[in-house]
């Protein structure tokens, strides 16, 4: 196995003492009513290279067959209590169950109930941890299962460039994908002493924040604020499920909106946050770009002449090729949809208006509804 090239470049190998014993790890699961797709799950991490040590299921308030499959394939269980806080919640009831007895180095994989990871997933990620631990987080390279219908399509291309981007980026990434990521037990055990502090909101001593949306990205935020630089592996693959339908699709980005917008109102505009919101202000600025150019348009055609210049048709074909190479990998449907442009311009569109209304949610405030 070779370490990628964007973090082979980031910072210099430090040697762990001979007489620490070898890292365990220890992989967490939330379910809530996942029967359909659990023990796929989990026969992908048994199927790994470098297995885990320890597998935990942490089902969360099941009314379907996921805890008796679980226990079926010889892993442990843990059913939440009392839980009202959903994924976030069982999280932090499954890491208080493990944390106590595990040590700085050793490493919590939290994965999705609806993802498969490559076989060597866990051992790339411990190999990066190796070199250079202050990443804090490993995230996986999230590749979207195939589906039939179109709108699954048009989201393995939104994710197959996405990652190209990430990758280009030297893995630097704005959230460590729900789908598969690793951390370290220092990483997870500092932002838990920092929470409620004037660097970290939310209740003292837990991992996650119960009170957000996207506890995924809340994370990824706390621990840049704490001091970890954490980065997407290359070659730590996860294949996760997408949205089936476009009403599915739309709840879910919602929540996954609201909840970004909602982290930066609670963080603010300081160091580990500004990024962020720059790259919020132009997606909001972006969407309304179509308006602004059919606006021109009409006022150049009422009001003045409009001359038209063939060269700038030759724009077309470099564009298109631009969409064919950033799909590639998604497969030749993709690149026809990707290739066409229109389909991807009806995505963004709707895309667009989901981001105004989440704007128009964070805005308002009140009680929060876990959308999907």
């Amino acid at each position: 196995m070779q370490l990628s090239n964007d973090l082979q470049q980031s910072s210099p190998p430090q040697m762990a003492e001979k007489s620490r014993p070898p890292a365990r790890v220890i992989a967490i699961i939330p379910a809530h009513n996942e029967e359909i797709g659990i023990a796929q799950t989990i026969d992908s991490l048994r199927r790994q290279t470098q297995s885990p040590d320890r597998i935990l299921v942490a089902a969360d308030n099941c009314t379907d067959g996921t805890v008796d499959i679980a226990k079926a394939m010889g892993v442990e269980v843990l059913e939440t209590w009392e839980n009202t806080a959903k994924k976030a919640g069982a999280l932090n009831q499954a890491l208080a169950t493990v944390l106590p007895c595990l040590q700085p180095s050793d490493v919590v994989l939290m994965m999705d109930a609806d993802s498969r990871l490559n076989h060597d997933f866990v051992a790339a990620g411990m190999a990066y941890f190796k070199h250079w631990p202050m990443r804090g987080g490993i995230s996986g390279s999230y590749v979207a299962a195939d589906h039939p219908s179109n709108v699954a399509l048009l989201q393995k291309i939104e994710y197959t460039q996405g990652l190209r981007t990430v990758h280009r980026r030297a893995g630097r990434i704005h959230v460590l994908s729900g789908a598969a990521t690793m951390f370290t037990v220092e990483a997870l055990r500092k932002v838990a002493d920092m929470r409620g502090s004037n660097v970290i909101p939310g209740e003292k001593g837990l991992v996650y924040d119960e009170c957000s949306l996207t506890e995924d990205y809340e994370l990824t935020v706390a621990l840049k604020r704490v001091g970890f630089d954490p980065r997407c592996a290359i070659d730590c693959v996860v294949v996760t499920d997408v949205m089936p339908t476009w009403h599915e699709w739309m709840i879910q980005r919602l929540r996954w909106q609201r909840g970004t917008l909602e982290t930066l109102f609670t963080y603010g505009f300081v160091e580990h946050t500004r990024k962020a919101w720059a790259v919020q202000t132009w997606t909001y600025f972006r969407t309304i770009i179509p308006l602004l150019t059919l606006m021109t348009w009409v006022y150049a055609l009422t009001f003045e002449g409009v001359a038209f210049y063939p060269i700038w048709l030759l724009a077309i074909p470099v564009f298109m090729l631009d969409q064919l190479l950033a799909t590639w990998n998604a497969g030749p449907k993709a690149r026809i949809y990707a290739t066409l442009i229109v389909p991807l311009w009806v995505y963004e569109t709707y895309q667009s208006v989901v981001y105004w209304k989440a704007l128009r949610l964070a805005l308002q405030g009140g009680e929060k509804e876990w959308l999907t």
